[in-house]
């Protein structure tokens, strides 16, 4: 029966070309929209949850009123991970890291490289990103170590093993190449090129409560100590900013755990990459809801609006014994084809606009997160309810029409619900104006920020970064005439 049913449905959809092509097109359209938002939010709702301890990594944020005004940063000084371990059974490791550009040099090959990050060496134990050669537990354990990235070594090396041999970085200080590294994930905030021991800075030298230059991240015993241990901190520095750093009346210093698979969309405190924010992410999922909307609203108004000319065919069926569950089945086995049909053109689709998504949108979102399996299962669930959203109302229609009427009227009738194509005709231009609409008021606020007049002639603006020893001589540089 179930052969019979896609039999008759592909050979109705390929005698009505016209209305196949539109019906097919129109859900294309939709269901590419909606993979492509769907893969952007995958891949922003996955940020850091590649870690293996991801669940018992917290970032620590610095709280502080020293005058007037109470201030909030990702960073803190050096004392904070030694300290915290010291004093709450709860932390298990610490890594306090830094990141900024380094000039690093290998024979005749010397580059600026602005991935350049330093971190205590329990780093590798606690993130996941992944060691092709080296050991995770010694390869930052001492001052002159460094981890590359499997494309730094490249970039450095070549084909040649880089294990052993000695990079120079600034001026004068040499590191051992103790490992090599995965390139890090696209959906990590943490991104580096090199990671150098951490006890190599002056800054490590000492612990500070104050030097906030660093960001600090503890590995907990367990996910659930969390809000136990926050609630410990507040009480213990709140002694430590009386006693300690003797701050008085309303001064204070305190520090906040924040979950690291939270930070990227909920914390409004950016790290080392850019913060997003869970409110766009609901955004983007209306809008791709409300595409799909439209898509499927197009597919019912069509069906029902082509379905005078299929009464000879539901009258023959009706005379011959079809009862309405067999002519629903019928009617949404076509609407499941056209489903199919439009999600593999759809996935077809994406896979040839994906790289001016990855350009409009600025990630490096690839094909294989099409084919994982959270997204095929989306996908499967989509064509689903797509099929029955959109085919199960002409489906009804079709299969409740009496068979009194298509005879009276000599097989032709007038099906019932026009109130309601209207309605979802009014429905589909209201959401399409609206879209429209959104879409002119953004490009507009784009295009007022792109040619804003600063009050500054912008040409011939050059941009000089600092690193320390250029700041040593930045009162010479300000009196240059180059």
């Amino acid at each position: 029966m179930i052969k019979n049913y896609f039999k008759i449905a592909v050979r109705n959809l390929v005698k009505n070309k016209l209305y196949t092509s539109v019906n097919i097109i129109g859900l294309t359209i939709g269901i590419t929209s909606c993979i492509l938002i769907g893969i952007y939010i995958i891949d922003e709702l996955s940020f850091d949850r590649f870690h293996k301890n991801s669940d018992r990594i917290a970032r620590v944020t610095m709280d502080y009123q020293s005058g007037n005004s109470p201030s909030e940063i990702a960073s803190t000084g050096t004392k904070v991970g030694p300290q915290f371990k010291r004093t709450f059974p709860e932390v298990e490791a610490y890594v306090r890291t830094l990141k900024y550009s380094q000039v690093v040099g290998f024979g005749d090959k010397v580059f600026e490289e602005k991935n350049f990050l330093y971190a205590d060496s329990a780093f590798f134990k606690m993130f996941s990103f992944h060691l092709l050669s080296g050991d995770a537990t010694t390869a930052l354990n001492s001052p002159d170590k460094i981890v590359l990235t499997q494309s730094a070594a490249k970039k450095y090396f070549g084909t040649e093993d880089p294990i052993g041999k000695t990079v120079k970085v600034g001026d004068s200080k040499e590191f051992i190449v103790s490992g090599v590294a995965a390139d890090a994930q696209g959906n990590s905030q943490i991104k580096f090129d090199f990671v150098a021991s951490f006890n190599t800075l002056n800054a490590a030298k000492t612990e500070n409560w104050w030097e906030a230059n660093y960001i600090t991240y503890l590995l907990l015993n367990n996910k659930e100590s969390l809000q136990p241990l926050q609630k410990r901190i507040s009480s213990y520095m709140q002694q430590v900013s009386r006693k300690e750093l003797q701050m008085e009346g309303s001064n204070y210093l305190t520090y906040h755990l924040e979950p690291l698979t939270k930070v990227h969309l909920y914390s409004k405190l950016d790290g080392f990459e850019p913060n997003n924010n869970i409110v766009y992410i609901w955004i983007l999922a209306a809008v791709a809801f409300l595409i799909m909307l439209i898509a499927c609203v197009n597919y019912t108004n069509l069906s029902t609006a082509q379905s005078a000319t299929r009464s000879a065919e539901i009258g023959v069926r009706k005379v011959l014994g079809a009862n309405k569950s067999q002519l629903f089945n019928q009617f949404i086995s076509e609407s499941f084809i056209f489903t199919v049909l439009a999600v593999v053109l759809g996935i077809l689709l994406s896979l040839l606009l994906l790289p001016h998504f990855n350009q409009l949108s600025g990630k490096s979102l690839t094909i294989e997160l099409l084919f994982k399996p959270q997204t095929m299962l989306s996908l499967l669930i989509l064509t689903v309810v797509v099929s029955i959203f959109a085919g199960g109302y002409p489906a009804i229609v079709l299969s409740n029409v009496k068979i009194i009427n298509i005879l009276k009227s000599g097989f032709s009738f007038t099906s019932s619900g026009g109130g309601l194509r209207k309605s979802l005709i009014v429905l589909q231009f209201v959401i399409s104006l609206f879209l429209i609409t959104a879409t002119i008021v953004i490009l507009k606020q784009l295009s007022y920020i792109k040619h804003k007049d600063l009050g500054y002639n912008k040409e011939q603006v050059v941009v000089l970064p600092l690193d320390r020893k250029m700041r040593d001589q930045y009162d010479d540089l300000k009196k240059s005439n180059c």
